[in-house]
């Protein structure tokens, strides 16, 4: 199979174009992306650095189940140290006397006391749904050792997935000042954290019922997300996600939401209320959801030939259409991409209407997004001089093939000779 890659003229690029989402958000930093391709929709200060306050925890799931695989269910103990806590003046006073984890009074949390033993999935729940500060030091800590050995590993990996603006200090978001994150690159980890089944089932759950440990009675944790819950900002579509707020970082909101054809996640920082946030991401999930797809026509039926040498042939080898090759994609979406010829391996005579070869659309990930195949709009028929060359060659792989019993022979009668010359009986000669 011989592959020819195409260059599409500039008429069929200039309607190509991507053309972003036409929404407004209030926010400082915002971003909408497609799940399912990475592709930008819509952006706002997208790669500017921004405190993402509690959607840090989004980080800190994702790392934790990348780390802990299937190991959900063990038992984890409280050090007094992950559970500390100071009053915010303390914490914040930057004399070093306490570390950025250091959890403070006024923070969300599920009530972990020294010594309590926990399963890492109450852990994660407790994360996700009541933004549980403790839950994420003690996550942290056993995962690595300490605190800050996790945010060392934690940087360490995001930043080997492709986040280049982020600098995270804490595993929970609490005010810290070099404490950043991006919007586009809380897209890209929650892109990826939805991918895991434990991260999806936690942030579309309501409520999680919290067992009973040797430190406290049983109970429940619940989600704080309104986009998951009855309200104003019921969002049926929505898979789940995370909220946050602290004074310095105003509300934010990362979340991920699908129909059957689209899956999106969608990232507001610095909204100046809870309301404006919600309003916000929904505004750019139903810009998504509502967007039209766009059907072009790469190369038509009838107009476009293709053209191939063929050794042997009397004539180059030509190849049609029997259907419009389409590209469909959403407007929102640049869709680069590269045309390739594959042309069947092929032999002589070639009739009018065989199949001869495939025109594929690839994506820049090499992703089939679209393909027809090409028939022969005119016969090909050897050559005289082919027609002897495979006559030639044909007579010379018969020599070939039978070249051991022939060599077979011709041994068995230079055996048979050379017995008989070494046996002869040799004429008597008179005894002198």
């Amino acid at each position: 199979m011989r592959i020819c890659v195409l260059a599409l003229f500039l008429a069929v690029f200039s309607c190509l174009y991507s053309a972003p989402l036409k929404v407004e958000v209030a926010g400082k930093g915002a971003v909408l992306i497609n799940a399912d391709t990475g592709r930008i929709l819509y952006e706002k200060n997208a790669h500017l650095p921004l405190y993402p306050a509690s959607t840090t925890k989004v980080v800190t799931a994702l790392y934790a189940l990348e780390r802990l695989g299937g190991e959900v269910d063990r038992l984890v103990t409280a050090s007094p140290d992950a559970v500390a806590v100071v009053s915010p003046t303390a914490r914040r006073s930057g004399d070093g006397r306490h570390l950025p984890y250091r959890l403070e009074y006024g923070g969300t949390h599920m009530g972990i006391k020294p010594g309590e033993a926990l399963s890492m999935r109450t852990l994660l729940y407790g994360l996700m749904l009541s933004s549980a500060n403790d839950a994420a030091n003690v996550l942290a800590e056993h995962i690595s050792g300490s605190v800050p050995r996790f945010m060392e590993e934690l940087n360490a990996y995001i930043r080997s997935i492709g986040c280049s603006n982020t600098e995270l200090h804490n595993p929970h978001g609490l005010p810290f000042e070099e404490h950043k994150i991006s919007a586009f690159d809380m897209a890209l980890i929650m892109r990826r954290a939805i991918g895991h089944p434990l991260f999806r089932d936690i942030v579309q759950t309501r409520e999680f019922p919290r067992h009973e440990t040797n430190k406290q009675p049983e109970g429940v944790l619940t989600s704080h997300n309104a986009l998951i819950k009855p309200g104003k900002f019921f969002y049926p579509k929505a898979l789940g996600g995370k909220t946050g707020y602290t004074v310095s970082s105003g509300y934010t909101l990362v979340a991920a939401a699908e129909d059957p054809q689209r899956q999106c996640v969608a990232v507001v920082f610095g909204c100046q209320s809870r309301e404006q946030c919600y309003r916000d991401i929904i505004t750019l999930f139903d810009a998504a959801f509502e967007e039209k797809r766009a059907v072009r026509t790469l190369f038509s039926k009838g107009f476009d030939d293709f053209v191939c040498a063929v050794p042997g042939g009397n004539r180059p080898l030509k190849g049609a259409l029997a259907e419009d090759l389409l590209l469909e994609y959403y407007p929102s979406e640049e869709p680069d991409f590269t045309p390739v010829i594959h042309w069947d391996s092929l032999t002589l005579p070639v009739h009018i209407g065989d199949r001869v070869g495939e025109v594929e659309i690839l994506s820049q990930e090499k992703i089939r997004l679209a393909s027809q195949p090409l028939y022969a709009v005119q016969s090909v028929e050897p050559t005289l001089s082919h027609m002897l060359h495979l006559f030639f060659a044909a007579i010379k792989q018969k020599m070939v093939s039978h070249r051991t019993p022939i060599l077979a022979g011709f041994g068995v009668i230079l055996l048979y000779g050379a017995y008989h010359f070494t046996h002869r009986k040799r004429p008597r000669g008179k005894v002198r």
